[in-house]
């Protein structure tokens, strides 16, 4: 998936994110300045001989809480989660950044994924979206014959 673009829209605008910018783009594509703090959950992708496999870490998550949807070739991974709130009266939050997990990330496919052939698992807090090659566009070996 090597034209993977990845939208990430910020209704939120931040002093630091021209900041996070020049330093990722100082460091390379590698380097996760704030990923896992702006509200967004990284991933890998990787592309193997007949598919392409997206990981997301979601610690904190299940799969009820997870949303994946194709529309147009934008694969869009979702959740709002909102923590179920107590009767009991423990006490006034001071700091409280765990209560509300919301983010939304979306990928542009390549033309060359079967949509119909796109299945999702969860385990342990890791979200593995499996995307297969259409049959027509994955790697053929020909054999050359003598003439």
């Amino acid at each position: 998936m090597k034209n993977v673009v990845t939208y990430n829209p910020k209704p939120v605008l931040s002093i630091f994110d021209d900041w996070d910018k020049l330093v990722g783009d100082f460091f390379g594509r590698d380097y996760q300045c704030s990923a896992g703090t702006m509200g967004y959950p990284v991933v890998d992708i990787r592309e193997e001989k007949e598919h392409y496999i997206l990981e997301a870490e979601l610690p904190g998550f299940s799969e009820k809480d997870v949303d994946i949807k194709v529309n147009d070739r934008i694969l869009t991974i979702s959740s709002s989660k909102e923590e179920e709130k107590s009767s009991e009266n423990k006490g006034v939050w001071l700091i409280r950044e765990r209560g509300i997990k919301t983010f939304r990330r979306s990928f542009s496919m390549p033309r060359d994924v079967d949509l119909e052939g796109i299945n999702a698992k969860f385990k342990d807090g890791l979200l593995s979206v499996t995307m297969s090659k259409r049959p027509e566009a994955r790697e053929k070996t020909i054999t050359v014959s003598r003439a």
